[in-house]
């Protein structure tokens, strides 16, 4: 068996052979010189202090009741023991657990400094050698008859049984339904093929004027490590609509009554599927007025509708509506030519 006992200074839990009972040792946490307890000799003492006690008992005549009834003192029962008032500490083990403690706070408080530092100096190389999202680029604008944006809409893996994205695929062929104003024209119709589609054209006061973002290898090369990235908010905001202009327009097929909100999904459907991550995360600025970026080509160009005669812009993150900006850049555009489609 093995002896346990508390250090009377620091309070820890200490475990040593039987053979060190009444032998001096050092405590392993504060180093203070211990006593260690003998229970073997606490035990004879208590033995014998048993038997001496009971003899004294029996050799004593019994004792007379008190005659006012008051009770008799009751000495507690042989074997009990008495807690033994800790020793205060030392002055030597108090300067070591204070000089303990002020190493802990000293290590975190330089592993918080390192950190700090290691995140200032990424910052740093950063913005010093990455990529300066900002400068000038060149746009063209489309002439009227090239300025028609389509795009067929892609229904599989949105949940919705085959009658009903049938039914109102239908619907649209028979019946196409238009969103106009002065910022642009967007039809939703269903083509001789099958499915849906969207048209974009500009609206009365706007044109499409095509950025080429080639001429500007820092931004290029932002677009190949992020594009994918960038493109999953748009993804998942398109499909998640997708499904619910399906199931909305269905519902009003089937029971009539107010007709589903044809504006909102032209942003949320017609937008988003003409165009990829980067267009969906920019936006164009003329004389403090925001217009959206409508196309992206996948091949360096991506479409803005600005208002007529635009000879400069500016083309820039979009705030989103959690509050973030995900594209860094800033560019200023100038309009130089018209575009020749390819």
């Amino acid at each position: 068996m093995a002896i346990q006992f508390d250090c009377p200074y620091c309070t820890s839990t200490l475990k040593v052979p039987d053979s060190s009972a009444g032998k001096q040792g050092d405590c392993p946490r504060c180093g203070t010189k211990l006593m260690i307890p003998n229970p073997f000799a606490m035990s004879e003492q208590s033995a014998s202090a048993a038997q001496e006690t009971q003899a004294a008992t029996q050799s004593q005549p019994a004792p007379m009741p008190a005659a006012n009834g008051a009770g008799q003192a009751v000495a507690p029962p042989p074997g009990d023991s008495v807690a033994a008032e800790q020793r205060p500490m030392t002055s030597a083990t108090a300067q070591y657990l204070r000089k303990r403690r002020k190493s802990n706070v000293g290590a975190v408080l330089l592993v918080i400094l390192c950190f700090g530092l290691m995140l200032g100096a990424a910052g740093y190389f950063y913005w010093t050698y990455g990529p300066h999202l900002e400068g000038n680029l060149v746009g063209a604008r489309m002439t009227p008859e090239d300025a028609s944006l389509e795009q067929l809409q892609k229904t599989s893996g949105l949940g919705l049984s085959e009658e009903v994205v049938q039914a109102v695929n239908d619907s649209f062929k028979a019946t196409p339904r238009r969103v106009q104003s002065d910022l642009m024209d967007m039809l939703f119709f269903g083509p001789e093929q099958g499915g849906l589609k969207v048209r974009l054209k500009p609206g009365e006061k706007t044109e499409i004027v095509r950025v080429d973002l080639t001429g500007d290898p820092a931004l290029m090369e932002y677009i190949k490590q992020h594009g994918t990235q960038l493109d999953q908010s748009r993804s998942a905001e398109l499909q998640s609509q997708l499904q619910a202009f399906y199931t909305d327009w269905n519902q009003f097929l089937q029971e009539g009554g107010m007709m589903p909100d044809l504006i909102n999904y032209r942003n949320t459907i017609g937008l988003n599927s003409l165009m990829g991550g980067l267009g969906y995360h920019m936006e164009a600025r003329v004389n403090n007025r925001v217009f959206p970026c409508v196309h992206d080509d996948f091949d360096g160009g991506l479409y803005f509708l600005v208002p007529k005669g635009t000879l400069q812009f500016e083309i820039l993150g979009r705030k989103m509506e959690n509050g973030w900006t995900k594209f860094p850049g800033k560019y200023t555009v100038q309009v130089t030519q018209q575009y020749q489609g390819g």
